[in-house]
């Protein structure tokens, strides 16, 4: 088993909480001679914020994490590993405010983003996307939020920029409605708790986009995934639907939802 392997199953274990970071500097130390300090920086800073596509400025060579992607894509999938290919994009874009060009890192990155894409769904692709925008956005005051989303394009423009990338324009519209909602169900109030922290919610459209629905502030219910799917599949009864609200029964529950943003 190649060091970086071995350095990747290390991490992997202190991550998920099965040992500790000073039990895996010792476990790395004793089975490849790594150095404590270096030992350290893989395993509190490079693996988990790579892990959690969250920036991180300290490096390795290239051969880690090109092992660190391989894993994590045979251990998780290609969902993780979008996630992971978005932290790495985030440090090889610092790398090069350094004068670093990292140009065989860069190759890596190319080719598993490559892999990733080709074999996800496309409800897999835009999530990815949305999550993309939102950690651009996130700092944004509601104001700013709420500019930015009506200033969007008309439907017919499939495709914007954001930060010089690329993007749905739809996906650009539902991460900046996320932001507004602060990410919770509209119903209940709940949603899934990511492995990095930040919360999952999905976004339902009130008139379906087969019939020119927009993606709108009152158009988009934000809704846990068993009110999504009780929503879509549901008996629902739309009793009233304006900009500031949308009343109506769901399998004989009722609701009321204001569809403002709270300041």
């Amino acid at each position: 088993m190649s060091n970086e392997e071995i350095t990747y199953l290390v991490s992997k274990k202190v991550l998920e909480g099965k040992i500790t970071k000073s039990e895996g500097m010792n476990e790395l130390y004793s089975k490849i001679n790594m150095n404590k300090g270096s030992a350290s920086i893989i395993i509190g800073q490079v693996y988990p914020k790579l892990f959690n596509g969250v920036l991180f400025k300290r490096t390795v060579s290239v051969a880690y994490f090109a092992r660190f992607l391989e894993c994590i894509k045979r251990d998780y999938g290609n969902e993780q590993l979008s996630i992971s290919l978005s932290g790495l994009k985030k440090h090889i874009d610092y790398i090069l405010t350094t004068g670093d060009s990292k140009i065989k890192l860069r190759k890596v990155y190319q080719e598993y983003l490559k892999l990733s894409k080709t074999q996800l769904t496309n409800i897999q692709k835009d999530e990815i996307e949305q999550i993309e925008i939102i950690d651009l956005f996130k700092e944004k005051s509601k104001d700013e939020l709420k500019a930015e989303l009506d200033n969007l394009p008309e439907l017919e423009t499939e495709e914007v920029y954001a930060n010089q990338k690329k993007y749905k324009r739809d996906n650009k519209a539902i991460a900046l409605i996320k932001l507004l909602r602060d990410n919770e169900c509209q119903i209940c109030g709940k949603y899934i708790r990511k492995k990095d922290g930040t919360k999952y919610v999905e976004a339902a459209h009130i008139k379906a986009k087969s019939d020119r629905g927009n993606e709108t502030l009152e158009n988009i219910l934000l809704l846990c995934p068993n009110h999504h799917k009780e929503f879509d599949l549901g008996d629902l009864n739309i009793m009233n639907h304006s900009k500031e609200t949308i009343k109506f029964t769901l399998n004989e529950n009722s609701y009321e939802i204001s569809l403002l943003i709270n300041e």
